[in-house]
């Protein structure tokens, strides 16, 4: 009998992307949450409960506080959804650009985050957290998401139940696959929350490092299509 075929992924939806994705909202999250009055850059869902909360409580200016990432995230679906038009009709990588944007944008907020108002911290990483979340969508073919993890657990669940029962060894490597990128998530969570503790809002600056590598990741990929494209030679 013949080996199955390998699948071929691109670099943007292959398991070490993923991981480091999810390892990074992880890291982000944790962060908002210990430096920035409690507040999740992209885990909007906590952001709306203590919203209600609040506001049940009759806490009106703090109720506001946590109202702030949730309207950005919303801005942030809207600045991508246009940016990723305009790539795509300048035929530009849309995924290696969105990457840049990021790091960009990580590296200025991790750089005046200390002098800053919280407001203005929280801001921009809900606006990071919504462009990464807008972009990259699967995983080895299956949708995931890289910032809030109430999808993947569940998935994680029902794909390995099934796959595990009918014997399908497709839904048994997604859900696998799945399971790994909350690991990478809970880790990034307890390195932020380490050096959030030892060195406060100090401890943004080094998520640059990961964001870095799946630039280099995407770079390489976009590098290596560029280089199979043959000028045609005029006779």
């Amino acid at each position: 009998m013949s080996k199955k075929k390998r699948k071929h992924y691109q670099v943007y939806e292959g398991l070490r992307c993923a991981m480091t994705l999810c390892f990074i909202s992880g890291y982000v999250n944790a962060f908002t949450y210990m430096t920035q009055g409690k507040r999740f850059a992209g885990v909007q869902t906590g952001n709306l409960l203590s919203f209600a909360i609040r506001l049940s409580e009759q806490q009106l200016k703090e109720a506001l506080q946590f109202l702030l990432p949730m309207i950005v995230f919303m801005l942030g679906q809207s600045f991508t959804y246009f940016m990723h038009r305009w790539a795509t009709k300048k035929g530009l990588h849309w995924y290696l650009l969105s990457s840049v944007m990021l790091t960009g944008l990580a590296f200025g907020t991790a750089l005046f985050t200390p002098f800053l108002p919280s407001n203005v911290t929280v801001a921009a990483l809900a606006f990071f957290a919504s462009i990464q979340v807008d972009t990259f969508k699967t995983l080895r073919g299956a949708s995931y998401a890289n910032v809030m993890m109430t999808g993947n657990i569940k998935n994680a669940a029902y794909l390995l139940t099934k796959g595990l029962y009918e014997k399908n060894h497709e839904l048994t490597h997604i859900g696998r696959n799945t399971l790994i990128v909350i690991l990478a998530f809970a880790v990034g969570v307890v390195c932020s929350t380490l050096l959030c503790i030892a060195y406060g809002e100090y401890a943004l600056m080094p998520i640059l490092m990961p964001l870095l590598y799946v630039n280099y990741l995407l770079a390489q990929e976009f590098y290596h299509i560029q280089t199979k494209i043959k000028p045609i030679k005029r006779t």
